[in-house]
């Protein structure tokens, strides 16, 4: 796996298809394999499931990225982001502390569209996918 995404991103590839930003980074860097926290999984299904998407086709599309799982260094690591993040007062999101922790876990950059609040986190690799000079 080469990178992990943010729910923005997988939301924007659902909405866009090959038209969107999402697409255009894919087309940058060809082969790359693009993964998503379990997290993001369950986020882009509530939505679907709000939105009332046909089950089927959400599967056929969300099935293609291989989903990462929490293990016991992610949980130690989560545990360990957040206590960091509070002693400077910089709290992130509970989901996005997950999407972090994963990225962590996994040492892969996370796409995404939030910067601002994914480098919060030391350490943690953070890719504007809509810029054009990505990585």
């Amino acid at each position: 796996m080469d990178f992990l995404i943010d729910t923005n991103f997988l939301i924007g590839r659902w909405r866009s298809g090959k038209t969107g930003a999402e697409q255009a980074f894919i087309n940058l860097h060809p082969g790359a394999a693009i993964g998503l926290p379990w997290i993001v999984k369950a986020e882009f299904l509530r939505g679907a499931e709000l939105a009332a998407h046909p089950a089927e086709e959400v599967a056929s599309f969300i099935d293609r990225y291989p989903v990462v799982w929490p293990d016991e260094e992610t949980l130690r690591i989560y545990a360990h982001t957040y206590a960091e993040l509070m002693h400077i007062n910089q709290i992130i999101g509970p989901h996005d502390l997950w999407i972090a922790a994963s990225a962590l876990r996994t040492e892969l950059p996370l796409l995404t569209r939030n910067v601002s609040e994914f480098s919060r986190v030391p350490d943690l690799r953070v890719e504007d996918y809509t810029m054009t000079n990505t990585l």
